[in-house]
């Protein structure tokens, strides 16, 4: 059975960047939309719903699995609760259409590599297809694209990066970067050859295994 994640250490490191959050987007080269106590609690369902799939021994980039590679992201939009879901039933159908559109490439990418690439390599590698234009999901790409880097990582047998105060800045910055760098034209190739060596470097050092669970 693959590692699990640690969702109580995870929701404290999130609930504390969440309190910090308007300090620390003042310092940022780009101001985001807050980070709510809501998102927290929407992002934790997205860890135990993950961590009840690692249990099963399932494997995300099977046909299967992108119905749970989906299914994370409404999660992370808009948690379990029925009622929300039928309120956003037509954004939730929008987002599979376009989810089934661009997933193929990605999936095929991951495929190929994720058994010999270098973990913090691959999970960059999946984490900017996701994040640059044109993006993988409608809303949350960030959200969502750090939950599965880190099924990437632990799946690989490395311990998983969650955003906190002190790491917060660099993340989101170079996130940033990632987002605006269209994926589909060649002027930005070199670019973004930057920003993935970058980030993995960020995430080799911010990893940490107090994250996984038991």
């Amino acid at each position: 059975m693959r590692a699990t994640f640690s969702t109580r250490e995870i929701e404290a490191s999130l609930r504390d960047f969440s309190g910090q959050f308007a300090e620390i987007n003042d310092t940022l080269a780009m101001r985001r939309e807050a980070f709510t106590a809501g998102m927290v609690d929407q992002i934790i369902e997205g860890y135990e719903f993950l961590n009840s799939l690692l249990a099963k021994g399932m494997d995300l980039f099977t046909p299967a699995g992108l119905n749970a590679l989906l299914e994370m992201n409404h999660l992370v939009l808009c948690g379990s609760d029925k009622t929300t879901r039928t309120q956003y039933y037509e954004h939730l159908n929008e987002t599979r259409k376009s989810f089934l559109k661009k997933i193929k490439p990605i999936k095929a990418w991951v495929l190929a590599r994720k058994e010999s690439e270098d973990p913090f390599r691959l999970a960059t590698g999946f984490y900017t297809q996701v994040l640059s234009h044109p993006q993988l999901f409608l809303e949350g790409n960030h959200r969502t694209g750090n939950i599965l880097l880190n099924y990437l990582l632990v799946s690989r047998g490395t311990p998983p990066y969650v955003v906190s105060v002190d790491t917060a800045r660099a993340y989101l910055d170079l996130s940033g970067e990632i987002k605006f760098t269209a994926k589909d034209k060649s002027l930005n190739s070199i670019r973004m050859a930057g920003h993935r060596k970058r980030f993995a470097r960020f995430l080799q050092e911010s990893v940490d295994p107090v994250y996984l669970g038991g």
